[in-house]
């Protein structure tokens, strides 16, 4: 089964044991010890998050090595689970990813954060910053998950459909990745309005991997349109939001136009820096 369910969902799972990068490190945070690498020099940090699942270096590979903004220094990691950090073998809820990235950015001593997160890690960041609102000064979301997105798939798609789609969700939280999609849409719920700079990056190619589980193109077509329509409510998610379509942009956007991602970031951080000055 797993072969052809990796990499249908987001996709939610490139899952694999990784080979190790030439400039990977290790922090021992709790029980883990995480992958981690850095670039750039600066007492401000960008950090990147992946989705569910996904090695942080695939997810973004070109964002990552490209990155040159001064005073910044750029950082990923892997969550316990993927790529080279301590497997797991039991579902993690949301407090104990939050938890783990807090760890690390409290043992590497990472300052004047801004998240930059894809897919699944759009969640983690926006539960990170409700927990730890003093930390983080800025988010961009790449193609990222809103709440609103699981229940507006399940009135909408047929029950084939969502049969399908409730079986890699649970294929994830309890033999892959081991991340409880449906757990953290819960833990999201009564979340506060942000006050800090957001910039939501929304694809603009359809999803299509999901029909190698035989989903029917009105079923697809379901998936597509409700993940588009809950991109507008997580350009909601603060008070000081710029939404943007990447035309010519699919899910994984790394491989297809990380300039994009790139030039947002740095006008991001513009407005980080310029909030700072007031």
């Amino acid at each position: 089964m797993k072969t052809w369910l990796a990499g249908l969902l987001f996709p939610l799972s490139l899952h694999a044991v990784a080979a190790e990068a030439p400039g990977e490190q290790f922090a021992q945070v709790g029980a883990n010890r995480l992958a981690w690498e850095c670039r750039g020099e600066g007492g401000k940090t960008v950090v990147l998050i992946a989705g569910m699942g996904l090695d942080a270096h695939a997810t973004y590979k070109n964002t990552f090595r490209n990155f040159s903004v001064p005073g910044y220094r750029v950082c990923l990691y892997d969550r316990a689970g993927v790529g080279n950090s301590t497997p797991q073998n039991a579902p993690r809820p949301m407090r104990a990813l939050t938890d783990e990235l807090d760890g690390l950015i409290r043992e590497r001593g990472w300052r004047d954060v801004v998240l930059v997160a894809h897919s699944f890690g759009g969640m983690i960041a926006r539960a990170y910053v409700r927990a730890h609102p003093d930390t983080v000064k800025g988010i961009v979301f790449v193609d990222s998950v809103h709440e609103s997105w699981y229940p507006a798939l399940k009135r909408t798609m047929s029950p084939d459909g969502w049969r399908i789609m409730d079986m890699v969700i649970t294929w994830e939280r309890d033999t892959n990745s081991h991340e409880d999609f449906v757990e953290a849409i819960q833990a999201l719920a009564g979340s506060r309005t942000l006050d800090l700079p957001v910039t939501v990056l929304s694809r603009g190619l359809p999803y299509t991997n999901i029909r190698q589980a035989k989903m029917s193109y009105d079923d697809v077509d379901a998936f597509n349109t409700t993940w588009d329509a809950a991109q507008f409510e997580l350009a909601k998610v603060s008070t000081d939001t710029r939404h943007m379509r990447m035309r010519y942009t699919a899910h994984l956007f790394d491989e297809q136009d990380p300039w994009l991602v790139l030039d947002e970031i740095g006008l991001l951080l513009k407005r980080v820096e310029a909030r700072a000055r007031q």
